[in-house]
């Protein structure tokens, strides 16, 4: 609402508000690609809870929760009690694309608006079945772990209530510092993730991590 981009960002309001159905879908007749449609849909609802939390316009409110109810109304079931979402609503659990799902609720959360906690709790028992030891995680159920998702679900973690010194977030922690930026093993993804946990860390964790990453990025530029 001030500063140089200010009418850059109300015509990306209006064109986001412009594109969401009565469901609350952005993206119905249009999603490009089969598996960008609940990324970008998600991302579209992190975007607009954000929009809402910054200015509180009562014109974005509605839109806003219509967007989360939609996102829990299409959260899929794991098969074992916990949920997500992956590539299709309502259809299937991968934590790369629950991760961004999370972020969104997370906002909402932030900006005063209703998170149901049972969606939440899904993602909990999902997470808890990625994992052997709540330091690690993997893409999908009876998966190896991943670095990328490892970062992810822990950034989950920390937003779904983990205290920071759990111990399992500490290992998890560490293992992310074990992997620090390096530009000959690129993995975008997982830096824009693990950058996220260890900088809500703070302390020590997170001075490991961007005093290597605050000079590798720039420097490839």
């Amino acid at each position: 609402r001030s500063g140089e981009f200010k009418d850059c960002v109300a015509r990306g309001s209006k064109a986001l508000l412009k594109m969401q159905n009565k469901e609350g879908d952005f993206f119905d007749e249009d999603g490009g690609p089969h598996h960008h449609h609940l990324y970008s849909q998600a991302q579209a609802t992190i975007a607009i809870c954000e929009l809402y939390g910054m200015t509180k316009d009562e014109a974005l409110k509605e839109p806003t929760q219509r967007a989360l109810n939609y996102a829990a109304k299409i959260q899929a079931d794991d098969g074992q009690g916990g949920g997500g979402w992956r590539y299709y609503p309502g259809d299937d659990v991968d934590t790369s694309v629950t991760g961004w799902y999370v972020m969104a609720f997370q906002s909402a959360r932030m900006s005063g608006l209703h998170a149901p906690s049972a969606v939440l709790d899904k993602v909990s028992k999902y997470l808890d079945h990625v994992t052997e030891d709540g330091s690690r995680y993997g893409y999908r159920l009876d998966e190896k772990f991943k670095t990328s998702m490892t970062a992810e679900s822990l950034l989950c973690r920390q937003y779904l209530g983990w205290d920071r010194n759990d111990s399992r977030l500490l290992a998890g922690v560490d293992y992310i510092n074990e992997h620090p930026v390096d530009w000959e093993m690129l993995d975008v993804y997982y830096w824009y993730y693990a950058t996220q946990v260890t900088h809500h860390m703070g302390g020590e964790q997170w001075d490991k991590w961007n005093r290597i990453m605050r000079q590798v990025i720039p420097a490839n530029q």
